[in-house]
């Protein structure tokens, strides 16, 4: 069986879930941006990025303070270096016009989801993520990298979620290689100190495996 979601543009739109299930295992595809799923995987062989809007323009700045998501986090100063930590790599914020490095986060536990709006799977575990990350807000920070995607088309998405938490812009997959990404969704539990403790690869299929993961790796008992 299979499970198939229609995703409306613009706030108030109804997202609808007919009956069957998608594979939750993750995408390997780069199918054109925002293409939200009337199927799982159509075009799953194309394995070429497909170019993104342009960034920051007047009309995608108008719908960052249209969606408000948290800003993203602000690193301290000359943080020690965590090994094995995320990328110490610069992207910009979705939510604004900051820029940040993951791998200079300290003091907070970090649930860290690399996700696209072309992804079937990413799109199942949303709702998911969306409901911990705002009962675990301040005890665990959530934050996404949005990889090789249409900006405007991911903003829309947290919109029509109403996802609150940030993601960092990764438009040309830089991630891919230092955090072995075979494609989105993948998971990482992410200590206070920067340490990557552990991962999932495909989307986290329920609360209870959610609640086992955050208590193996990062000691958090929900």
């Amino acid at each position: 069986m299979s499970r198939y979601l229609t995703i409306g543009r613009g706030r108030g739109i109804a997202v609808v879930l007919a009956a069957a299930a998608i594979s939750l295992s993750a995408c390997s595809s780069s199918e054109t941006a925002g293409e939200l799923v009337n199927q799982a995987s159509s075009n799953s062989s194309s394995s070429e990025a497909q170019p993104v809007a342009g960034d920051r323009d007047p009309e995608l700045l108008a719908l960052m303070r249209e969606v408000n998501l948290d800003p993203c986090p602000t690193p301290p100063p000359n943080p020690d270096a965590a090994i094995p930590g995320l990328p110490d790599q610069v992207f910009d914020c979705l939510g604004d016009t900051s820029t940040i490095s993951l791998a200079q986060v300290r003091g907070t536990p970090l649930v860290v989801n690399v996700w696209a709006s072309w992804c079937p799977p990413c799109i199942e575990e949303l709702p998911l993520l969306n409901k911990v990350s705002r009962e675990l807000k301040g005890e665990v920070d959530f934050i996404g990298i949005n990889i090789e995607d249409d900006s405007t088309k991911a903003l829309q998405l947290m919109q029509d979620f109403g996802i609150s938490y940030p993601s960092v812009i990764d438009r040309s997959g830089d991630t891919r290689a230092p955090l072995t990404i075979p494609g989105p969704p993948v998971t990482y539990f992410v200590t206070a100190e920067g340490v990557i403790a552990g991962r999932w690869d495909g989307a986290i299929p329920n609360e209870k495996t959610f609640n086992s993961l955050l208590q193996k790796h990062l000691g958090i008992i929900r």
